[in-house]
């Protein structure tokens, strides 16, 4: 199953800190045609620390990733999650996205995400995990 990626997952890909498992379930979400919120794309390509070869990486894998505009109906579901919970602009966009396209989201960051129950999380950190 396909999953939307948040921008830490994104990071901590690019670094090289997901485990041998974590990254394995990193490969599995593109291979299955992972999903990013345009939000995502604008935190990955818009830190100031990226050297030439890290910003041409983060430009290659991003290439390869469905991303998602901030449209209308986006923009609906996050206006709904901010009013009922409090979650941050920028996670509330990605948050409306994996709502939008009934997909997980692949987050470390799920404290985050907890408080809404509709959205389900995948932790690539965590011990128990099913990659299949």
């Amino acid at each position: 199953m396909g999953s939307v990626l948040d921008s830490d997952i994104l990071i901590y890909h690019l670094n090289g800190e997901l485990d041998d498992a974590g990254e394995h379930l990193f490969l599995c979400a593109v291979k299955e045609g992972a999903h990013i919120s345009i939000v995502s794309r604008i935190e990955i390509l818009g830190w100031r620390g990226h050297t030439e070869d890290s910003l041409k990486a983060a430009h290659e894998l991003l290439r390869r990733l469905t991303e998602h505009p901030l449209d209308a109906e986006i923009a609906d579901i996050c206006i709904s999650l901010r009013q009922r919970y409090r979650i941050k602009l920028p996670d509330a966009v990605i948050a409306a996205t994996a709502l939008r396209t009934d997909l997980p989201l692949m987050t470390r960051n799920t404290a985050d995400f907890d408080s809404i129950p509709s959205l389900k999380l995948i932790n690539p950190f965590e011990d128990e995990r099913d990659a299949e």
